[in-house]
């Protein structure tokens, strides 16, 4: 018999200060056989480790010894869709900050990180205009400079 597995369930057990008793009234497992499984008399079977792994927050791997990291596994973050992420935002500026999360969250590269950006900007720019004071379809007159000079002197 393994005694690492027996020794990880009672330490497992008494970090989250509960009795063989109170697995019992959670699990159903009978006190008895956990002392069993503690005392590395006998060996739970892979539904058992999944159920004290559950209750005491812990890993199977930890309790069968494949790691000595005691903490739970995290659920893998499932990578968002980039484009529809940035191209969901509502402004210009919600997609930048979202291009600057997704760099700092997933590494994204430079050429992901321009083309994001890009694509924000086409999204969110703002319709070309004719420019400050005109109107569409009005054409840009060449600027005169200011008349600083009477009309003899700039013939000359």
């Amino acid at each position: 018999m393994n005694n690492l597995v027996g020794l990880r369930l009672r330490k497992a057990r008494e970090a989250k200060n509960l009795t063989q008793v109170q697995v019992k009234a959670l699990t159903n497992i009978n006190n008895k056989t956990l002392s069993g499984y503690e005392k590395g008399v006998s060996e739970p079977d892979i539904d058992t480790l999944k159920t004290l792994a559950n209750l005491y927050e812990t890993s199977i791997d930890y309790l069968v010894g494949n790691t000595d990291d005691p903490s739970p596994p995290q659920p893998k973050q499932r990578k968002p869709n980039f484009e529809e992420y940035v191209l969901t935002a509502p402004t210009l500026e919600d997609a930048v900050h979202r291009i600057a999360e997704l760099r700092n969250r997933y590494c994204i590269d430079k050429e992901t990180f321009i083309r994001l950006s890009e694509m924000a900007y086409d999204k969110h720019s703002l319709p070309k205009s004719a420019g400050p004071g005109k109107k569409a379809g009005q054409k840009n007159k060449t600027a005169k400079g200011p008349a600083i000079y009477g009309k003899d002197e700039a013939k000359k």
